[in-house]
């Protein structure tokens, strides 16, 4: 009996404890950087090894870390093992790889991975082989495999999906497809979609190295603006995976 008093009056700490701390630190945030050579990190006349890659990533994982949250970056691909201080390399990103590349894969990256949160950048490189409009579609397809997923598995995934930083070769065709994002975006958000859109074109602006991908600076200005996001997300506390933790710490 005094056993059970016992274990009653540490459920009861462990319960009011929990309420004045915030869900997401009890949780871990499974987050998947999606992508192309920006989100890799690689740029024309590079000469780094993979090792010495980190793109927006690991200044993003130090603010998170910083703040207290559980992270773990999740993908099958890894880099940036000699970026010091250390963080988390996992990613999925692809250099020279599209929008309808990434939507092919997305499937399978997700089932090795199951990541809670998806940082979405894509669509630079399908300026080389089709309309804004098009790439958009393409988009469109990558968002339509992870409803997928997450209905064949009984799981939610929040997308926080960007308008793609400048492209000075083709400043004209980035206009249009973030033109078309927003109002593929929308119509989805309304249908309940659970997605969230950031702004990186006007967020990165003109720190390009060379007129493509971003600069350590512009790199720095993306992870400001995804970590503002994932926060955004974390304190709607509307993701079931924020909420069973201290279940299974219990029992």
């Amino acid at each position: 009996m005094v056993e059970n008093f016992m274990k009653r009056k540490i459920v009861f700490l462990l319960i009011v404890c929990s309420c004045f701390m915030p869900s997401a630190l009890l949780a871990t945030m499974k987050i998947m950087p999606l992508g192309d050579s920006i989100t890799w990190d690689w740029h024309y006349g590079d000469s780094r090894t993979d090792a010495q890659r980190n793109g927006y990533r690991n200044d993003l994982w130090y603010k998170l870390k910083a703040s207290g949250y559980n992270v773990d970056f999740v993908g099958s691909r890894h880099n940036g093992g000699a970026v010091r201080p250390r963080y988390d390399g996992d990613n999925e990103g692809y250099t020279g790889w599209t929008t309808y590349q990434i939507a092919d894969r997305v499937y399978g990256f997700l089932r090795h991975s199951k990541p809670n949160i998806v940082l979405l950048h894509i669509g630079t490189n399908d300026s080389m082989y089709r309309s804004g409009a098009a790439a958009v579609e393409g988009v469109e397809s990558i968002l339509d495999e992870i409803d997928r997923y997450e209905r064949n598995y009984h799981v939610e995934i929040s997308v926080i999906l960007a308008y793609i930083i400048q492209l000075r070769k083709a400043p004209g065709w980035v206009n249009d497809f973030n033109n078309h994002l927003k109002i593929m975006a929308r119509n989805r958000i309304a249908n309940g979609d659970k997605l969230l859109m950031v702004d990186m074109y006007h967020a990165v602006g003109n720190n390009l190295v060379d007129g493509i991908h971003p600069t350590s600076t512009g790199y720095a200005k993306m992870a400001t603006v995804w970590y503002k996001a994932v926060k955004k997300i974390i304190s709607k506390n509307q993701y079931s995976w924020l909420v069973p933790v201290l279940h299974s710490v219990l029992f």
